[in-house]
């Protein structure tokens, strides 16, 4: 009978690496005698991507893009990583805790309704593809791989085809995700005059 159980080693930031990415750089803002947190700088898992994110495990501090890049090389991205590391004052909170399935899925749907398009008065909006780097902010919260994230959206596809729709990619080798716009705004009612005798 055993009368102690080892516990769980904890994982630490300093060399951690979010399931489903790659961590190309590290950052750490040490703060006195006690560590800093880490600001990593990553690409999407498996196979590697040519865009990349930045994540402070720390704070809040999420990036992916910026007001002129709507992705980021990794030049870029270590550049913001750098710059928020020498700024922030949060101290190290080791690994963040992974999500259930479920709150994990939920993190893609949320991602998912972020990028659906909306009408505009003067632009009807359009379906567009979904792209795993869409989801490169979401990765140090999601901590999933890609196959997780596409079947996600394949359950969504499932269940809501008024909000994501599957279909060939342009090879026809694979599945491509398309979300659709928000359905587009009734007209308002004419409003009746009242008539003159």
């Amino acid at each position: 009978m055993k009368l102690f159980t080892r516990r769980a080693s904890i994982p630490d930031a300093a060399v951690w690496t979010p399931p489903g990415t790659t961590v190309v750089q590290r950052y750490r803002n040490a703060l006195g005698h006690k560590e800093g947190a880490v600001v990593l700088v990553y690409t999407a898992g498996e196979r590697r991507c040519s865009y990349f994110a930045t994540a402070c495990l720390g704070c809040t501090y999420r990036a992916a893009s910026t007001a002129r890049a709507s992705r980021l090389t990794e030049a870029e991205a270590a550049d913001l990583a750098n710059t928020h590391a020498v700024g922030c004052r949060a101290m190290g909170h080791g690994v963040p805790a992974a999500p259930g399935d479920f709150n994990a899925a939920q993190i893609v749907r949320d991602r998912l309704r972020i990028l659906r398009p909306r009408h505009l008065p003067a632009a009807p909006a359009s379906p567009h593809s979904v792209l795993i780097s869409n989801f490169h902010v979401d990765r140090v919260a999601l901590q999933r791989d890609d196959a997780f994230i596409q079947q996600a959206m394949t359950e969504i596809a499932r269940t809501e085809p008024d909000f994501v729709t599957t279909e060939l990619n342009f090879s026809g080798t694979g599945t491509q995700f398309v979300i659709q716009p928000h359905p587009a705004p009734k007209p308002a009612p004419r409003r009746r005059t009242a008539s003159r005798h």
